[in-house]
C-alpha cells in the first residue's frame, strides 16, 4: 500500500499567497489545506492532525506565538514553520526556540526559497519518524532486557570490599568464557579495562559517599574482553547489597553488542545512501563545512565541491524500469570511488546526483584533473542486466573563494555550473563563475514572476493575419502568446515559453491562451456576425501531460466557437510521438472536427514518409526555407519540392514570415495559397486585428 501523502496546514490570510504555497506544497507530492485565520486553523487540526503548520505570523485573529500557545495547551502542537512579512531577527530567534523548524520572510525570494525550505522540513520530520521508531525499538529492547536482567540472564557478579569476587552466575561465566572456579576469588577488576594495572572503573568500596556513588549506580558502558581475547560492548552498575551480613557489592553486566551495533547502524544510515553505500547529503554537507573550517585555518588550503549530474538518466528509469536504474546508479558510484584521491569525498545527494568533496587543494586544476578523470570512468559502457548502456554526466565544479563560508553556498554554486554544462551540450564540466549566478538569479524570478503572471491580464494575445492569396482577404488570425511584465513590457515569447516547458507552467499558459483566443473570436463573431479561423499552438508537453481533448471540448463549449473554427499547430516532433502511436488524442481532435496543422515544417523531424499518416490538414513552411527566396537555389527546391508534395497529398500550405513581394510571387506562382508574414501585418492587439477582419489585402502578385 502506498504511504499516506504528508499533511501539511497553511495559516496564512492572503488568499493569493496561500494559493501559491499550496501549489508549491503539491508539487512537492504533499497534501496542502489552507486555513485563513487560527480559529479555521484549530478546527483543520482537530479534524486531521497535520505533519509540517506553515504559520504566518500576523493572523486576523492572534499572532504565532499566541496559536502556538494554544496549541500546546490543547495538546496540538506539531511542527511548523514561521512565515512572516518582515525580517526580524529577535523574532526568527524566538520561533526558533519554540521549536519552530524554519523562519521565512515573504519577500521577493520568498517562493525561491519556499520549496526547499519545505523539502528539508518533510526530510527533518521523516527523520524525526525514523529516530522515534529507532529508539522506541532501543527502548524496547531496554524494556526486554531488564525482564531478563529479572530472570538473571545478565551477568551477575558480586565483590567484598576488598573487590575479591564471591559469586557470579552463569550468564556472566558465559558472557566471558570462563568457568566459575576460574574466576572466583581474582579481583573485580579483571573483568574490566585497566590501564597498568588500574581499573578504569572506580569500584564502590572506594568511591566515598554522595555524587560519586550515585554516578556509580548509573549504567556506564566499556569494551570488555573475554578469555579468548575477543572484545565486546559492555554495560555494568553496580550497587551495595543490601541486608548482607558483611559488606558486599553488587555488578550488573549486560552484553549490549547488538544494541550498540544497531546503534552504529543507525548512525551510519543517518548519514549515507542506502543503495550505494556512499555518504548522504548531510554527511555531504558536513564534509562542506569541515573542509571551508580548514581552509580558515590552515593558510593555502583550498577546497571545491563539484556537482554530478547523469545525463538522460530518466530514459533508463522510462524504459528498463526502476530497478535497472538503481544497478546503473550502483555501478556509476563504484566507478566514480574509484577515480577519487583518498581525501575527496563522494556523496550521493539523490536520484541521479552526485557530489564530490575536494579537499587539499592548490587551485583549480586540481579539481580539473578529478572532472577528467569522472568522464573518463564513465565512457565504458554499463552492464545493466546484461545490456550494455551508454552513460555520461555533467559536472559542475565550485573552489571556495574568500566570500564562501557556507557550505549549502559552494554546493548551490556547482549546481548551477553543472546546468551550465547541459545547456552546453552534455557530458562535460563547467567551472562556476559569478555570471552564471547572476543568470540563474535572473532566470529564478523570471520563473516566479511568469507563475504569478499566469491567470492574469498579465499574458495578452497578440494576432497575425493569415492572408488567402486566391482571394486577397485575411481568412484567420494566429493567437500568439504575449506577457507584460510590469517594469520591462513584453517579454518576447522566446525568453518566456521555454521557460514555461521547462517548469510544467506550459500547460496552465496553454489552456489560458486557448480560452482567450476562443473568446476573443466569439466577441467579434457578435460585434461582426461570423466566426473567423483561430490557429492556437499546442506544446507537445501538454498532450503528455493533460487531457488535451476534454480542455478543448469545455473551451469550445464555454465560449460557444463552433470546432471547425479552431486549428491547433504542433511541432513536427509531437507528430513523431503520434508515429509511434503515443499521440492518439490527436485522432480524438481530427475526429471533432479540429484542424490540425505542422507548424515550422522542414525545421525538425521532417520526412515525407511520414507525412500521409498524420492526422492533419495543414503544414506551415517555416521561414528559414522563405528567407533565400527567390533567390537563393537552395530554398527554391526546398519550398517547390514542399509545395508539390503537399498538394499531391492534398495539404494546405501556409507560408510563414514573408517579408517582401519577391518571395510571395514565388510562392503563389508555385501554388502557396496562404501566407503570413510582416509584409501583410505585423502581430497585433485584438482592437488592431479586428480592423482587419475580411479586409481586402493589396498585394502586387
Amino acid at each position: 500500500m502506498a504511504a499516506e501523502k504528508m499533511r501539511v496546514l497553511i495559516v496564512e490570510d492572503d488568499a493569493g499567497v496561500a494559493m501559491l504555497v499550496g501549489r508549491a506544497v503539491e508539487e512537492l507530492g504533499c497534501g496542502a489545506t489552507i486555513a485563513g485565520n487560527c480559529a479555521q486553523a484549530q478546527e483543520r487540526i482537530r479534524e486531521r492532525r497535520p505533519d509540517l503548520i506553515l504559520l504566518d505570523n500576523a493572523l486576523p485573529d492572534m499572532q504565532a506565538a499566541e496559536f502556538l500557545d494554544l496549541l500546546e495547551e490543547q495538546d496540538l502542537a506539531a511542527p511548523f514553520i514561521v512565515t512572516t512579512g518582515h525580517g526580524n531577527e529577535d523574532f526568527a530567534v524566538q520561533m526558533m526556540k519554540r521549536g519552530a523548524i524554519d523562519y521565512l520572510v515573504k519577500d521577493v525570494d520568498f517562493l525561491d526559497k519556499l520549496i526547499p525550505t519545505i523539502t528539508r522540513a518533510v526530510e527533518q520530520i521523516k527523520t524525526r519518524r525514523r529516530l522515534r521508531e529507532a529508539e522506541g525499538s532501543l527502548q524496547q529492547y531496554k524494556v526486554e532486557m531488564e525482564a531478563i536482567v529479572e530472570a538473571a540472564a545478565d551477568g551477575i557478579v558480586t565483590f567484598d570490599g576488598a573487590g575479591h569476587i564471591v559469586t557470579a552466575n552463569s550468564a556472566l561465566c558465559e558472557m566471558y568464557g570462563y568457568s566459575f572456579n576460574e574466576i572466583a576469588g581474582k579481583h573485580i577488576g579483571s573483568l574490566f579495562p585497566n590501564e597498568e594495572g588500574v581499573t578504569v572503573f572506580p569500584l564502590p568500596g572506594k568511591a566515598g559517599t554522595g555524587e560519586v556513588r550515585k554516578q556509580l549506580q548509573a549504567p556506564r558502558e566499556f569494551i570488555a574482553t573475554r578469555a579468548d581475547g575477543s572484545p565486546f560492548d559492555a554495560e555494568v552498575t553496580m550497587n551495595d547489597v543490601a541486608g548482607s551480613s558483611r559488606r558486599l557489592y553488587l555488578a550488573v553486566i549486560r552484553d549490549i553488542s547488538e544494541k550498540k551495533r544497531i546503534e552504529r547502524q543507525l548512525l551510519h544510515d543517518a548519514f549515507h545512501d542506502k543503495l550505494t553505500g556512499l555518504p548522504n547529503r548531510a554527511l555531504a554537507m558536513n564534509r562542506i563545512n569541515h573542509a571551508l573550517a580548514r581552509r580558515d585555518h590552515h593558510a593555502g588550503h583550498r577546497c571545491a565541491v563539484m556537482f554530478v549530474d547523469l545525463d538522460r538518466f530518466k530514459m533508463v528509469n522510462d524504459t528498463m524500469g526502476h530497478a535497472a536504474g538503481d544497478a546503473m546508479l550502483v555501478e556509476v558510484a563504484s566507478r566514480l570511488q574509484e577515480v577519487m584521491r583518498p581525501s575527496d569525498t563522494i556523496a550521493r545527494l539523490g536520484g541521479d546526483e552526485f557530489a564530490v568533496v575536494l579537499e587539499d587543494i592548490v587551485d583549480m586544476r586540481n579539481a580539473i584533473h578529478v572532472a577528467e578523470r569522472v568522464l573518463k570512468s564513465l565512457e565504458e559502457d554499463v552492464n545493466v542486466r546484461g545490456t550494455p548502456l551508454k552513460t555520461n554526466a555533467s559536472l559542475g565544479i565550485a573552489l571556495s573563494q574568500d566570500d564562501t563560508d557556507d557550505g549549502e553556498e559552494l554546493l548551490r554554486r556547482a549546481d548551477i555550473a553543472m546546468y551550465r554544462a547541459k545547456e552546453k551540450g552534455r557530458g562535460r564540466f563547467e567551472i562556476f563563475d559569478i555570471e552564471m549566478h547572476s543568470s540563474t538569479v535572473m532566470m529564478m524570478r523570471l520563473e516566479t514572476d511568469l507563475r504569478r503572471a499566469i491567470g492574469s491580464t498579465e499574458i495578452t494575445l497578440h494576432y497575425q493575419p493569415v492572408v488567402d492569396l486566391e482571394k486577397r482577404v485575411v481568412a484567420g488570425f494566429e493567437a500568439l502568446v504575449r506577457w507584460n511584465r510590469p517594469g520591462e513590457g513584453l517579454v518576447s515569447p522566446a525568453k518566456f515559453v521555454p521557460l514555461a516547458e521547462e517548469t510544467g507552467l506550459i500547460c496552465d499558459l496553454g489552456r489560458q491562451v486557448l480560452h482567450m483566443a476562443c473568446k476573443q473570436n466569439r466577441e467579434w463573431k457578435d460585434r461582426i456576425g461570423d466566426f473567423t479561423t483561430i490557429s492556437v499552438n499546442l506544446s507537445a508537453y501538454q498532450l503528455q501531460r493533460e487531457d488535451v481533448v476534454s480542455l478543448v471540448r469545455d473551451v469550445l463549449k464555454d465560449t460557444g466557437m463552433p470546432t471547425a473554427s479552431l486549428k491547433l499547430e504542433l511541432t513536427e516532433g509531437a507528430f513523431i510521438d503520434y508515429a509511434k502511436g503515443e499521440m492518439t488524442a490527436l485522432d480524438e481532435l481530427k475526429k471533432m472536427g479540429v484542424g490540425l496543422a505542422i507548424d515550422d515544417f522542414g525545421t525538425g523531424y521532417s520526412s515525407f514518409g511520414y507525412l500521409g499518416k498524420l492526422p492533419i490538414e495543414t503544414i506551415k513552411l517555416d521561414r528559414s526555407f522563405i528567407m533565400g527566396l527567390p533567390q537563393d537555389h537552395d530554398h527554391i527546391a526546398i519550398s517547390t519540392a514542399i509545395l508539390a508534395m503537399a498538394k499531391a497529398m492534398k495539404l494546405n500550405v501556409i507560408a510563414e514570415g514573408i517579408e517582401h513581394t519577391g518571395q510571395l510571387k514565388f510562392l503563389y506562382d508555385n501554388g502557396c495559397r496562404w501566407a503570413q508574414g510582416y509584409l501583410f501585418s505585423r502581430p497585433v492587439p485584438a482592437e488592431q486585428a479586428e480592423d482587419l477582419l475580411f479586409s481586402t489585402i493589396e498585394m502586387n502578385i
